[in-house]
């Protein structure tokens, strides 16, 4: 905000105005004509502006002084520059013209500046800080009417060149929405370095920040910037614009800077996944910036500060997938109309995540109950819209076959608080007793079987339900740690297969490192010495490891997989060479059918691993691709890859 008391709202004293101006005008030269004048009338219109909020311009000063423009321009120029504190205060207000030019939407087309005057009064005790502030609102609302009605980005193709080109040519600061906005306020009358910065602090300043207080500008300090113009940031606060400069940045970034410092010799090289990591790579590249990259390292540093945006566009993304998987499986609970067992509960075909879980769980319009067997443990979630289907279903399975798990599960979630009338209520009630017959005492069902008493009272309930509920409570604490023991199994498994493969992987590099020295080294002949035999054997034994273990863990190795595990030792020829002298009874391969991009090269599977799993592999391909055959969308990678697995296992697993 303005300082009411600053030095630049500052005039000179009205009646010693009045008479420095009579004093220039009453001399003999007629150099001064209709100054004195020019003020009384400068005077007359600040004293209307709390009415009209109208100050005067050269135009119409010029006008009802009758004077040509240019002398009152240099009467205004005598009295706003030459003197200090300044007779008359030069305002610089930014006028909006709503039937500019909109074919392009630039700034210029709808804004201009307009200089007016004021002659503040006695009461204003010397400060002119009440018009500037009028007049700056005026100018923040024509710009922020600007912005909303008017502004158009040029594209992320047109902007991005832009950016580079600023880069380049160390005027990045002209991207910002400061440079734009501060071009307007470049005044004629602003003749010394002084009055420009004046105009700056009095106008640019607090104009800047209004529009950032109304969020219509985004702005952050980057102290670290080298030139005072990248220091205060100042963009337009659309989120598309922000990320659109940010994935320019990010370009930029990796099209000529990294490729510039890796010619040098101070980088590496970068995989695809490094890249993806713009906070870590932007900060590897950062020190190695010296302030020589002007510009380039400046567009760095704020592509650190901005790259929150793209964390929260991600953030987003995810979010919004999240909202619309959760959507989309609460009306797959609302439609079933019935208990639904989240472990069989999928998303086109994947199992759902445990987060996705907790959010159905927790829902508001779900109620949810967990259930165990002698063998399993289950949550339950019913719909609360489905409770009376949810009903009528378990009370069909109920007298069909006698099981009355669905019953109990319903009374877990005491759906007899819920049901909307009190009829429903006791109907319920009743389903509940009469599933309840069965764990009375023998005798005691005996003898009312007999007579046709088949009922339970009210007392005998309550204990049965006490009875059931600490055994139902036994049985799920029991699953729980029975699958907390077993999750704990399979990680230490993970563990040591893993450790395994890389012992292996070790071994197979070690292997194929000392045969390349032998190879290099030792005469050619003809047939393979014992050592050698036994080398190949060991680096057969971990490339069927390695095809193995990437099958268990769901992967689908090709020559690519394996020369990457095997690692730097050996190229592609090589390898391929060695499976061709030594493994074409060991291992098998195949190619995905219409999936040249994704599977470039043959799928590779031992005939071990086909041995032990090739009729499960096969079972699961049929299924799923019949799945894929009758469903309403279909993925086709899926189905390509599951019909080429299966034809592959028809042909070859009656061979093995």
């Amino acid at each position: 905000m303005l300082d009411p008391q600053s030095p630049e709202l500052k005039v000179a004293d009205y009646n010693s105005t009045l008479q420095l101006t009579q004093a220039l005008e009453a001399r003999g030269d007629f150099q001064y004509k209709g100054i004195h004048k020019l003020v009384l009338i400068i005077g007359d219109w600040t004293e209307k502006y709390v009415a009209n909020k109208i100050l005067p311009s050269t135009e119409q000063l010029a006008r009802e002084l009758t004077l040509d423009k240019e002398r009152v321009s240099a009467y205004l120029k005598e009295m706003t520059a030459r003197h200090n504190p300044p007779m008359v205060k030069k305002i610089c207000m930014v006028d909006y013209n709503p039937t500019g030019d909109s074919s392009d939407g630039r700034i210029t087309s709808f804004l201009r500046l307009i200089t007016v005057f004021a002659r503040p009064s006695q009461t204003d005790a010397g400060s002119s800080h009440r018009y500037v502030d009028g007049v700056n609102q005026t100018s923040f609302s024509s710009i922020q009417r600007w912005v909303k009605e008017k502004r158009q980005f040029p594209g992320k193709e047109n902007f991005q060149r832009w950016v580079y080109d600023c880069i380049d040519n160390n005027k990045l600061s002209e991207t910002y929405a400061s440079s734009e906005i501060g071009n307007l306020f470049q005044d004629t009358f602003d003749v010394t370095p002084v009055l420009k910065q004046t105009t700056i602090n009095i106008h640019l300043k607090p104009v800047l920040k209004k529009l950032v207080d109304n969020r219509t500008l985004y702005f952050y300090r980057n102290e670290n910037a080298l030139s005072p113009g990248n220091r205060s940031v100042f963009y337009y606060n659309v989120h598309d614009e922000i990320i659109a400069r940010l994935e320019s940045y990010k370009k930029y970034l990796v099209e000529r800077i990294i490729p510039e410092l890796q010619r040098i010799g101070v980088l590496g090289n970068f995989s695809e996944q490094d890249i993806e990591n713009t906070r870590s790579i932007a900060t590897q590249v950062l020190p190695f910036l010296s302030p020589a990259y002007g510009d380039q390292k400046t567009a760095v540093e704020e592509l650190l500060s901005l790259i929150h945006f793209e964390e929260e566009e991600k953030d987003k993304k995810e979010k919004e997938e999240k909202k619309a998987k959760l959507s989309e499986l609460l009306d797959y609970i609302k439609s079933a109309n019935r208990l639904v067992d989240l472990n069989y509960l999928r998303f086109r075909g994947e199992s759902i995540e445990e987060e996705i879980r907790n959010l159905i769980v927790n829902h508001d319009m779900i109620l949810h109950a967990e259930f165990a067997d002698k063998k399993n443990l289950y949550t339950f979630v019913l719909h609360k819209e489905c409770i009376n289907g949810a009903v009528e279903t378990a009370k069909r399975v109920h007298a069909a076959t006698g099981n009355d798990s669905e019953i109990r599960v319903l009374a877990k979630m005491n759906i007899r608080d819920l049901l909307e009338s009190r009829e429903a209520s006791s109907q319920f009630e009743k389903l509940e007793y009469s599933s309840l017959f069965k764990y009375l005492p023998f005798l005691t069902r005996f003898f009312r079987s007999i007579f046709g008493n088949v009922v339970v009272h009210r007392f005998e309930a309550e204990e049965i339900r006490a009875r059931l509920a600490a055994e139902q409570n036994k049985k799920v604490l029991e699953a729980k740690t029975k699958a907390a023991q077993e999750e704990k199994v399979r990680i230490a498994e993970r563990r040591i297969k893993d450790r395994e493969v890389a012992e292996a992987t070790a071994k197979a590099r070690a292997v194929a490192a000392m045969a390349a020295s032998n190879s290099d080294s030792s005469v050619p002949r003809n047939s393979a010495s014992p050592e050698q035999d036994a080398e190949s054997k060991q680096m057969l034994s971990s490339i069927l490891d390695i095809l193995d273990h990437a099958w268990n863990g769901g992967e689908y190795p090709d020559r690519n997989y394996l020369v990457q595990a095997l690692g730097g030792n050996q190229d592609e020829n090589t390898v391929i060479n060695f499976l061709k002298k030594n493994a074409k009874k060991e291992i098998h391969s195949f190619m995905v059918r219409n999936q040249e991009e994704q599977y470039s090269f043959p799928i590779l599977v031992t005939r071990r691993f086909l041995k032990k799993n090739g009729r499960v592999l096969l079972d699961k391909s049929k299924k799923i691709v019949d799945e894929q055959k009758n469903a309403g969308m279909p993925e086709q990678d899926k189905f390509d890859f599951y019909i080429s697995l299966e034809d592959f296992l028809n042909r070859t697993l009656p061979k093995i």
